[in-house]
């Protein structure tokens, strides 16, 4: 039944870029955009995978818009998200089935990206979020796999317990190296709260047409408070980022970092995992496209295999 999941969402992004199309067409590329809207669904579903297991659905809704300070351009981004993460044996018997724990995790997260010279960026973000049934993860998973006629998943009473977390991170990147079709960004991130405690450390490898970072799709850059600042009609480019991480705390394995309760399975944290996405992203006029492969190793030691999952975002720009 993986395929519906695929259909209706397709149909979906379909039926949105449809709808701006001829609005698309009949701007000039240089105008300016200073809002964004962006919807960005992932599954493992879309990887035509038998299983459905670990980040098993994610939802993020996002809005967008830009500042100019003193030549400064600043990207201010809100995202709405919810994250689904369940074990990779559904029938769920006993907690020794259990191999990654049952987790609802939605969030409201606020990030500012700071355009710097010599094509470099920083950026910062805060979160409030709710772990646990209050997240409301175990009803829209129910939900869908109702409407689709899916089987459930059965052990939803060992989920990770309600908590209220709240989350700060940081990052930076800058073009190291560049060509007129390829170009290397380093990646550094921390992240410190009650639901990630890590750090990130990868490259951005793009090919391709592509825009600096202060005007790029890859960013999310692609808004200005003034016309004709791009150099290209549109960007159309592969990504490969592949990422080292170190956890130090991951709430949806372990639960609330103060409050853990009594009946939720939890599970301890690999120290190191190895995640790389693969993707590929098309921007012209008010619109931009996304399609993403990721692969994550064990999250846990406990997790019985790696991880691959699909992620298809869709953008739209206003003035």
């Amino acid at each position: 039944m993986h395929y519906k999941i695929i259909l209706i969402r397709c149909a979906l992004m379909a039926f949105l870029w449809g709808l701006g199309f001829d609005a698309s067409s009949q701007i000039q590329s240089g105008d300016a955009f200073t809002r964004e809207f962006s919807f960005k669904t992932e599954n493992d579903a879309y990887l035509f995978k038998l299983d459905d297991a670990y980040y098993t659905n994610g939802i993020l809704l996002n809005y967008g818009f830009v500042t100019t300070r003193k030549g400064r351009k600043k990207i201010h981004s809100l995202e709405l998200g919810q994250k689904i993460f369940t074990p990779l044996i559904r029938r769920t018997v006993t907690p020794a089935d259990i191999d990654r724990p049952y987790c609802g995790y939605t969030y409201l997260n606020y990030t500012q990206t700071v355009f710097l010279k010599h094509d470099a960026l920083f950026q910062w973000n805060g979160s409030l979020g709710l772990l646990g049934p209050a997240s409301g993860g175990e009803a829209m998973q129910n939900t869908y796999h109702r409407w689709l006629n899916y089987a459930r998943f059965t052990g939803w009473q060992y989920q990770i317990e309600n908590a209220l977390s709240v989350d700060l991170g940081a990052g930076f990147a800058k073009t190291i190296l560049r060509s007129d079709l390829f170009k290397m960004v380093p990646v550094v991130q921390a992240n410190l709260g009650a639901t990630y405690t890590q750090a990130r450390l990868g490259a951005l490898l793009v090919l391709g047409a592509f825009e600096q970072n202060n005007e790029s799709a890859l960013w999310n850059a692609r808004l200005s408070e003034k016309a004709g600042t791009k150099k290209r009609n549109h960007e159309f480019f592969l990504y490969w980022y592949p990422q080292g991480v170190l956890q130090g705390y991951n709430g949806t394995l372990q639960g609330g970092l103060f409050s853990k309760g009594t009946t939720a399975v939890t599970r301890e944290p690999a120290t190191f995992v190895f995640q790389q996405t693969i993707g590929a992203c098309y921007a012209e006029g008010r619109w931009t496209g996304k399609l993403e492969w990721v692969y994550q190793s064990k999250e846990t030691p406990a997790q019985t295999r790696a991880h691959r999952y699909g992620g298809i975002q869709l953008a739209y720009r206003i003035h």
